[in-house]
Formats: C-alpha cells, sequence, structure tokens
C-alpha cells in the first residue's frame, strides 16, 4: 500500500489522520485484486483467499481462491492450486484445478495436471503436464448416438 496527497471526494472532502489518505495504485493490473502478494516475498503453507488475489511472490505449499487468482509474471509457485477463475502469467510446479475457468498467458511455465471446463493456452506458454476439461454439461452415454454404416 502507498500513501500520497490527499484525494478530495465529491462525498467527503475531509483528510484522514494529518491529511494523507491512502491511495492504490490504478496503472497495474493489481489495482482490481482484493489482496496482492509482491515480489520480494516468500510464503510457505496453506493460502486461502475469499476475494481476488494476485500473486508475484514465491508460494510453496497450497493455494485456495473463491474468486479470480492471478499469478504473476515473476512469480514461482510450487504449490496445489485450487480457483473459480485462474491466469497464470508466471511459473507454476504442481497441479492446477480450476472450477471456472483457466488462462494460461505467455510467459507462463506450468509443469503438473491442470483441470478446467474452460481453458485457454496462449502461444509462447511452456506446459508438461496432463490436461482434463470437464464439460460443464455433460452428455449422458444414453444420449450419445453414433451413426452406423449399414
Amino acid at each position: 500500500m502507498s500513501f500520497g496527497k490527499a484525494k478530495e471526494d465529491s462525498d467527503d472532502k475531509r483528510n484522514v489522520a494529518g491529511g494523507l489518505r491512502p491511495t492504490f495504485p490504478t496503472n497495474v493490473s493489481s489495482a482490481a485484486a482484493d489482496a496482492v502478494l509482491g515480489k520480494g516475498s516468500k510464503v510457505v503453507g496453506a493460502l486461502t483467499f475469499t476475494g481476488s488475489v494476485e500473486i508475484d511472490c514465491e508460494v510453496e505449499g497450497e493455494i485456495q481462491s473463491k474468486e479470480r487468482l492471478t499469478i504473476g509474471e515473476s512469480a514461482l509457485v510450487k504449490a496445489k492450486v485450487h480457483g473459480t477463475d485462474v491466469i497464470v502469467r508466471g511459473t507454476v510446479i504442481g497441479d492446477i484445478v480450476a472450477t471456472r475457468t483457466l488462462q494460461l498467458k505467455k510467459p507462463a511455465r506450468v509443469s503438473g495436471n491442470i483441470s478446467a471446463p474452460s481453458l485457454s493456452i496462449e502461444e509462447g506458454v511452456l506446459f508438461e503436464g496432463k490436461c482434463a476439461m470437464a464439460a460443464a454439461t455433460a452428455a449422458r452415454p444414453a444420449e450419445i448416438k453414433v451413426a452406423s454404416q449399414h
């Protein structure tokens, strides 16, 4: 978090604590994230997030996010990753499970199995592992018809 000049709001022109008000950068991708783990940090253990999160550091263990999880370019994640919408730009060594969407964006490097109903992989991404895609509404075997040639 950074601090800067007092920001004038139309509803409240008062300043807090000595004239400074916390400000957040609006020109970076993490501006929309509820939580950010930045460069230079290392986390070991299980991480659980209820809101959106951007990880740009080293993580070992397990990550669970109920909303958007972004793994930034400078991130090194050695963990099991589970999230609703997962975007990977950094390095992940471990399995990734996304319950809605998984996006692997250049220059991502993923070594592990991935699973998501919706998957996109940009050109230039390195992926080593197995992929499973479960359809949102899978057809039942009885509904599958095979054309016969008689």
